[in-house]
């Protein structure tokens, strides 16, 4: 799918490429935070033998902000390293910044309200109204599950869309002027910073008992997530055109079901290996702590990967399924998806689970059913006509249906 044919909700910056695979990749992250929330509503984490896989299925987070690490910093590296034939201009930050308001903050605010009254949601309409308007849940713990409660990730996704300009012009001057190969290595240094300085965060977070600062929700602890997906960004820019150059990018190009396998290798062992508790918020040691977060990382990078590096004609089961016109729409509502079915599971649909046969079954389909519902009208009635004045360059027109 070209970039002019794109939903509105996915298109890149002008003159940067489309990644269709990408929207399986949502589809993927938000049905994996949608199942993980209703085998904890239903106690299927505690009481089912694939309950701790079920446990694990928060790496949807770690998938989203993969994604985000991947299609933003990508086209401040194309414009850094493209040739001088190449027209390709780094994205103004006031452009960038129009695109990510707009992409993230009317459908929030939407739901937010709505939910809020019918819901009764914490602290919407409270004297901290202001900490869920504006994203900030995510810096103290006694704030982290008011509201729509998986909100507490878009704050940390709205403080990644802040600094990254702040990143690229800062690596972008650093690399100056230099030969290509220095710039590379001043991006893998930066990106080697970032993936570690956060494991660091997240050490002191551990250890920081008693305080409501909560560091392993806030970018700085979450940072190594947004590292990979940018090294993927950075990987793509590099090899653009000679992908089979590099072994492992020429294994995925051609077998993207090991890298696949991988994934599914390491969240066997996140599942089932380290003694992680199988409730919504474990109690970790040190070491579950950390394993858990390389994990993550690991697993969503593993997963993210055959989307990134995919002939123009992808084939295959894993390319396939991302390809598949229904999981590619459920990537078009998945923001949608994400927003609404946490409090309408729990207000709603759960009071009920302890009536039916299969409470785990039951809950998970009258929930997806419900929130592809409720996303689908988010996207086709608040996201989508305020999208496409997201180039002002673009003559807004009808909207494209993708």
């Amino acid at each position: 799918m070209s970039a002019a044919a794109a939903p509105d909700a996915f298109t890149p910056p002008p003159g940067n490429p489309r990644f269709p695979l990408v929207d399986g990749l949502r589809a993927l992250a938000a049905l994996a935070v949608l199942v993980f929330h209703v085998g904890g509503v239903t106690f299927f984490t505690l009481s089912h033998p694939f309950g701790g896989y079920v446990a694990r299925l928060n790496v949807g987070v770690t998938l989203f902000f993969v994604i985000s690490g991947f299609l933003l910093y990508r086209p401040f590296l194309a414009a850094r390293f493209a040739r001088a034939d190449e027209q390709i201009v780094a994205p103004r930050v006031r452009d960038y910044a129009r695109r990510r308001a707009l992409r993230v903050l009317p459908a929030y605010w939407v739901a937010l309200v709505v939910l809020g009254a019918a819901a009764d949601l914490s602290g919407v309409f409270g004297g901290r109204w202001w900490v869920y308007a504006f994203l900030l849940q995510g810096y103290r713990l006694d704030w982290l599950l008011g509201g729509i409660g998986p909100a507490w990730s878009l704050s940390i996704e709205v403080a990644f869309y802040a600094a990254l300009p702040l990143w690229a012009i800062a690596l972008g001057r650093l690399g100056r002027g230099r030969p290509r190969a220095t710039m590379i290595r001043i991006e893998l240094c930066g990106l080697a910073l970032a993936y570690l300085g956060a494991l660091a965060v997240r050490t002191l977070a551990f250890h920081a008992e008693g305080h409501q600062v909560a560091l392993h929700t806030t970018l700085l602890g979450t940072a190594d997530w947004f590292a990979l997906g940018m090294l993927l960004a950075l990987a793509s820019v590099v090899l653009q055109g000679r992908e089979r150059s590099w072994a492992p990018v020429r294994l995925i190009v051609d077998r993207p079901w090991i890298a696949w396998l991988l994934a599914a290798v390491l969240f066997f062992v996140l599942a089932t290996r380290l003694g992680i508790q199988s409730t919504i918020l474990p109690i970790y040691s040190e070491r579950q702590w950390l394993a858990q977060q390389i994990l993550f990382g690991l697993v969503a990078l593993l997963v993210a990967a055959p989307a990134v590096f995919a002939p123009p004609r992808p084939a295959g089961i894993v390319r396939g399924l991302l390809a598949h016109p229904g999981v590619a729409w459920l990537g078009l509502v998945s923001y949608g998806i994400f927003l609404w079915h946490d409090p309408v599971l729990v207000r709603w649909i759960a009071p009920h689970t302890n009536a039916w046969s299969h409470p785990f079954l039951g809950t998970l389909a009258v929930t997806l059913a419900v929130a592809v519902a409720l996303g689908a009208a988010s996207y086709y009635l608040v996201e989508r006509p305020l999208l496409r004045f997201k180039d002002p360059r673009r003559r807004p027109g009808p909207a494209s249906a993708g």
